[in-house]
């Protein structure tokens, strides 16, 4: 029980850290930073929620149609996020329809993925990725996507546990195609569904254009 708020400290993304990963899977940490020279434990909310709050299964488990599945699986798909929970969700989503997907802990490792994917020429299609990140978090991203041509034509989501209309504009002004304020899977995967078809449909178009 929280008996009393000692101190509000300001916190800026890029000054936290992953927490260390010997700390195992079960640690209820998202993050680490330093305050007044004292290391400050970030709680993952969302995992602390998920013990008292559990989600009902069919927000965990998507629906979707055979026709619109096999538009999926080609697709070279990355979910990026910090926490352990929502990391283990979004993986389950997937893999409970047979969908490959890359994961990442934090936006600077996203970055570095997609960086090494463009250079080997299998860019990532669709980026699924958190807003509240250590390091730099999910407007960075998507800033940083849009700026490398090499990456730029990913269908970018970002999505965030904290409902805010803010959230959603902000992510729509550095580039994102899509912004979730609720982890729901049939939401999640219609939305990348959405960015599946505008590849094929860019697809469709480049070979008509060669055929002429």
């Amino acid at each position: 029980m929280v008996r009393g708020i000692e101190k509000i400290s300001e916190c800026d993304w890029r000054n936290i850290t992953p927490p260390p990963e010997t700390l195992g899977t079960r640690a209820f940490l998202t993050g680490v930073m330093n305050v007044d020279n004292k290391l400050v434990q970030l709680l993952d909310v969302e995992l602390v929620m998920s013990k008292i709050f559990p989600m009902p299964q069919d927000k965990l488990h998507p629906i979707l149609a055979d026709v619109d599945r096999e538009k999926l699986k080609p697709m070279h798909i990355l979910l990026v996020d910090d926490s352990s929970l929502a990391r283990r969700q979004l993986s389950e989503a997937l893999d409970s329809i047979n969908i490959p997907y890359v994961v990442s802990s934090n936006g600077l490792d996203a970055l570095e993925k997609m960086k090494t994917s463009a250079r080997e020429r299998r860019p990532f299609d669709i980026v699924v990725s958190d807003i509240e990140m250590p390091g730099i978090d999910g407007y960075e991203l998507a800033f940083e996507i849009r700026s490398n041509e090499p990456l730029s034509e990913a269908y970018l989501i970002l999505h965030t546990s904290l409902s805010s209309a803010i959230s959603v504009d902000r992510a729509k002004q550095v580039g994102a195609h899509e912004a979730l304020t609720k982890f729901d899977a049939t939401e999640l995967v219609n939305a990348m569904l959405r960015g599946a078809n505008l590849k094929l449909e860019g697809e469709h178009v480049r070979l008509e254009g060669a055929v002429e």
